[in-house]
């Protein structure tokens, strides 16, 4: 009898921080910063749209504890 075995499924975190700009879609639920500035950080779900910040368009960055993937 042979058996077979499924190798575990590993997913590996980007090397860069993920960003998604001001009017694109959340391309993963997390708590992200605009620009980066941890204390104005926001959670937002995925495929939401990006909202500006105080008035402007702005790159979200995924907080980095919150990619757990």
């Amino acid at each position: 009898m042979i058996q077979t075995f499924k190798a575990p499924t590993l997913r590996c975190r980007p090397l860069r921080a993920m960003t998604a700009g001001t009017g694109s879609h959340c391309p993963v639920s997390g708590r992200w910063s605009p620009n980066g500035e941890r204390q104005d950080g926001q959670v937002f779900f995925e495929g939401s749209l990006m909202p500006s910040f105080d008035g402007a368009p702005v790159v979200w960055v995924l907080a980095p504890e919150a990619d757990k993937h």
